[in-house]
């Protein structure tokens, strides 16, 4: 081959190579994936010290707040009712009781021949009579037609337990004796219970009381007792039931006094030896034929009071 036919062929492989580099481009290159950012620091939020070192109330958030109360006035004290009892006394066993709540009562009324002078009683609602002999149960003494309570049934007690005009008026079995009654039959204690004052007639009590009797006659303010002896207690006994009964006031009954009928005259001892057996035990005083006793003005200490017939 000359050198002209070489320098042709040099020629076209440069023009064959500068045509196939214009077709194919170059190819970018890949750029290198950027790295993810690095995380950036959680800030920790600056802590703010409490103002206060104390530390806060805990209040539950369920807790309902108690309303405020409203002062109320105390409440007016409610006056005790006043309750009083007038005692007469007609001489031995006989009294008319008159009690602020209406009752009129007529107790043990006794017969003429005692020797007391009678007069009939007006205005009376009821009339006890603690046993069946007749310086006891002169019913008639007592005008109109008042209620009968009658402490005996034939020979037995009566139980009587009722009310009548605001009082409850009931009994509790005795003797007239110490011989369970072989003497001289059974006696009736009469208790009258008023509101704040219970008051008790012993008729003709013949022994000192046992623990039943006792309780059954319960707590009493006012006592009427029999003193005389030889048909009831005696001064000395009649003072050991008054210790048994422990009432406030002690009212002495059927013993001698100067107008006491000759016969009765003779066996009933005076007012004295009761007195003396009561020693220290009790004060006594001298009143009038009638006493009027008050709920809320019974005295201290045990009192005796010696009424006047007249």
């Amino acid at each position: 081959m000359n050198t002209q036919n070489l320098f042709r062929l040099a020629l076209v492989l440069v023009i064959a190579l500068t045509v196939a580099s214009c077709a194919s481009p170059t190819p970018t290159p890949t750029p290198a994936p950027t790295p993810p950012p690095l995380p950036t620091a959680t800030t920790v939020p600056t802590r703010i010290p409490p103002t206060s070192t104390t530390a806060p109330t805990a209040v539950p958030p369920t807790a309902t707040l108690a309303p405020t109360a409203t002062a109320v006035p105390p409440p007016t004290a409610t006056a005790v009712k006043e309750i009083t009892a007038t005692l007469t006394w007609l001489g031995h066993p006989t009294f008319i009781l008159k009690t602020s709540t209406g009752l009129t009562a007529l107790l043990d009324p006794m017969g003429a021949g005692v020797g007391y002078p009678l007069t009939p009683v007006n205005g009376v609602d009821v009339v006890t009579v603690s046993h069946e002999h007749s310086d006891h149960n002169n019913v008639a003494l007592a005008t109109g037609s008042p209620t009968v309570l009658r402490g005996l049934a034939g020979n037995d007690w009566a139980k009587i337990d009722q009310t009548i005009k605001g009082v409850r008026v009931r009994t509790v079995a005795t003797f007239h004796d110490e011989a369970q009654g072989g003497q001289r039959g059974k006696n009736a204690i009469f208790v009258f219970e008023i509101d704040f004052m219970k008051i008790a007639h012993l008729g003709d009590l013949g022994h000192k009381l046992s623990d039943d009797q006792v309780k059954a006659v319960g707590a009493i303010d006012v006592a009427m007792i029999p003193i005389g002896g030889f048909y009831t207690i005696n001064g000395k006994n009649a003072a050991q039931v008054v210790a048994q009964l422990n009432p406030k006031v002690v009212i002495p009954m059927h013993y001698k006094t100067p107008a006491l009928s000759a016969s009765l005259s003779a066996v009933l001892a005076t007012a004295d030896d009761f007195i003396t057996a009561l020693g220290n035990s009790a004060k006594v005083t001298q009143t009038g034929q009638t006493i009027t006793l008050s709920s809320s003005k019974l005295p201290n200490e045990r009192t005796v009071m010696v009424m006047s017939y007249k």
